[in-house]
């Protein structure tokens, strides 16, 4: 998992080679699904998630700010999107008080 900031630089991520692949799969996929909902007419774009092989990759936008995943096989997606969320609620709620 690693969480981004609306500039794209990354705030937090997992140990090693799977935290930097997060940020970086979750930025390119955020970027294209962005740039789509917006040609469509689209606006507000909270979650993308995408089925590769062996799993999913998963991006969800609050608080203004990213978090991206990458999971195994048969992921539960509604519980994915719901922790992503819940996650990035918790950790910047204090920070987000002071504003």
């Amino acid at each position: 998992m690693a969480v981004i900031d609306d500039a794209g630089a990354v705030v937090a991520a997992g140990p090693g080679v799977a935290g930097a692949d997060a940020a970086a799969a979750g930025e390119r996929l955020w970027d294209v699904a962005r740039r789509r909902a917006g040609g469509l007419g689209g606006s507000g774009l909270e979650h993308v998630v995408v089925p590769v092989s062996g799993g999913a990759v998963a991006v969800i936008a609050a608080h203004g700010r990213r978090a991206a995943a990458l999971t195994g096989p048969r992921p539960a997606v509604a519980l994915l999107l719901f922790d992503l969320r819940t996650c990035l609620g918790d950790a910047f709620a204090e920070e987000e008080g002071a504003q």
